[in-house]
Order: C-alpha cells, then sequence, then structure tokens
C-alpha cells in the first residue's frame, strides 16, 4: 500500500464482493453457533420457512458473518496495523439475506502521527448499507 495514500484523509479503501450465498451462511452458521456438541435448530438463518415466517424473503446470514467480511478489509488493507492496536465498532443496520453480494468500504476520516480513524460500511448488491460503524488503526509513527 502506499503510504500516502494510506494517511489521507478522505481515501476509500474498498474489499473484494462476497457472494454470501446459502452455502457459505450455513457453513458459516454451522461453525460458529452449532458446534458438534449442540442439537442443530430450525432457525431465520438456516431454514426458508422460519424465515418467511419472521417476514424476510430468505433466511438472513449471522451478524458475525458481515463482521467479518468489514474486518477482512481492514485486515487485508492495514494488516498488523490493525491486528495490534486498532479497534473496531459497528452497528448492523439492514438484515443480509442469502443470495446478497458484500462489499466492504473505508474512508479515513482522520489522519495523526500515532493513530488512523476509519468510517467502516458495508453495502449489499443494490447499494444499501447493512453495517456502519468506524475502526481505529495505529498510525506509522508508533
Amino acid at each position: 500500500m502506499n503510504a500516502a495514500k494510506e494517511l489521507a484523509v478522505g481515501s476509500h479503501f474498498g474489499g473484494v464482493p462476497y457472494l454470501l450465498d446459502a452455502a457459505a451462511a450455513q457453513a458459516y452458521e454451522r461453525g460458529v453457533k452449532q458446534p458438534q456438541r449442540r442439537r442443530p435448530r430450525v432457525s431465520i438463518h438456516t431454514d426458508r420457512a422460519a424465515a418467511s415466517r419472521a417476514g424476510f424473503a430468505a433466511p438472513i446470514a449471522g451478524g458475525e458473518q458481515t463482521i467479518a467480511v468489514a474486518m477482512q478489509l481492514l485486515v487485508d488493507t492495514f494488516g498488523e496495523r490493525f491486528l495490534r492496536g486498532g479497534g473496531f465498532e459497528v452497528a448492523l443496520i439492514k438484515p443480509v439475506l442469502f443470495g446478497d453480494t458484500l462489499a466492504a468500504h473505508a474512508r479515513i476520516a482522520r489522519a495523526e502521527e500515532d493513530r488512523l480513524e476509519l468510517e467502516v460500511w458495508v453495502e449489499n448488491q443494490h447499494g444499501a448499507q447493512v453495517l456502519t460503524g468506524t475502526a481505529r488503526v495505529r498510525g506509522t509513527q508508533q
């Protein structure tokens, strides 16, 4: 990454689009929420009928999976500067349905010697934000 661009207020970073299809969402759900010691359950995250009864057009992804898409952009872009001393605060603002394609974005809102402050968001294929928040990354002088 170009250090000059990295420190410029307003610089935008975008992640690779991620298709959250049923297989990806279900694999994530099983690994995170349903370890082998627990009995599988019918939920809006895994069952089309349960999601429909709750008013959704399709099962919805677990929030952690949407957060992971945003986190991956920060790790890919800033590496150790994010992993060692960074921070992340987000809100899930719209459900992510199976079949949605997600794209994470970050923009530098403030740059200081020891810290960058970023605006972070994830959009679906329709351009609707599904996650919004802020992140902090260590600056180059630490």
